[in-house]
């Protein structure tokens, strides 16, 4: 069987009020070379029923035995994921339909980047728009940023497939302390400016259940990654520039 250029993992818990909305935002995107890895991770509402009525062969599904929480759970998925290029969507997020065509062509035409995610447009829990955030596209300006918050979307992410993993040990975090790993390693990482993903917040979201849990896990994945940026004052006046082109957008 011929190996995808493109692995999806999609790790699911009890997402199944928006999970076919998820789904097909991948299935009809306009690149179709892919497999989508779902795992759901013992969900007890109807999210496995709603996963095994998709007949379509480039759906892998994948059911933990027990509960293993979101890092181990995406984790099973990139270590099965055969594709060049890794992309991640959360089971209540939504794909534009050309997100997966714009990343792959991206990172084929840009080699020194490891990592690339998008802009986001924000919505709630019954799919209107909160927001949007046009995210920083300079990889020079982000590594420097990220050493002081989290400024990637994790579900609009795609990234070279060379075995690197999330950590298991930080579970409100995990997003962020990948990257930095990343940085770490000397990969270098950006974003796109188009709006490739809507992302959901609602209450039962990662990014609202778990506040705490993450600033707390930020910190400590500062403290652990000592990653140096020069040419402060530079970043700084882009970042000016940044806030003011995209302020209308952020209101």
């Amino acid at each position: 069987m011929n190996k995808p250029e493109i692995s999806i993992v999609m790790p699911v818990y009890n997402e199944a009020k928006y999970l076919g909305e998820s789904i097909n935002s991948i299935l009809n995107q306009t690149f179709d070379d892919f497999e989508l890895i779902i795992i759901n991770d013992c969900s007890t509402d109807n999210s496995a029923r709603i996963i095994r009525n998709y007949n379509d062969k480039r759906i892998v599904s994948i059911d933990n035995k027990v509960n293993q929480g979101f890092p181990k759970s995406i984790n099973i998925g990139l270590n099965l994921a055969r594709g060049k290029y890794i992309a991640i969507l959360d089971g209540d997020d939504v794909a534009i339909h050309n997100r997966l065509e714009l990343q792959y062509n991206y990172l084929n035409n840009h080699l020194y980047i490891f990592l690339v995610g998008s802009s986001a447009i924000y919505i709630d829990g019954d799919g209107n728009e909160i927001k949007r955030f046009r995210k920083y596209d300079d990889y020079e300006m982000l590594a420097w940023r990220l050493k002081k918050s989290c400024s990637i979307i994790h579900p609009s992410v795609m990234f070279r497939n060379e075995g690197f993993l999330f950590n298991p040990y930080f579970k409100g975090a995990s997003d962020y302390r990948f990257y930095l790993e990343l940085l770490s390693a000397g990969k270098h990482l950006t974003n796109l400016p188009q709006f490739l993903v809507k992302y959901r917040l609602h209450k039962d979201s990662m990014s609202i259940s778990n506040r705490g849990e993450q600033e707390k896990l930020s910190d400590e994945a500062r403290e652990k990654i000592n990653f140096v940026s020069k040419f402060k004052l530079r970043f700084l006046f882009k970042l000016f520039i940044h806030y003011i082109k995209t302020y209308k957008e952020k209101r």
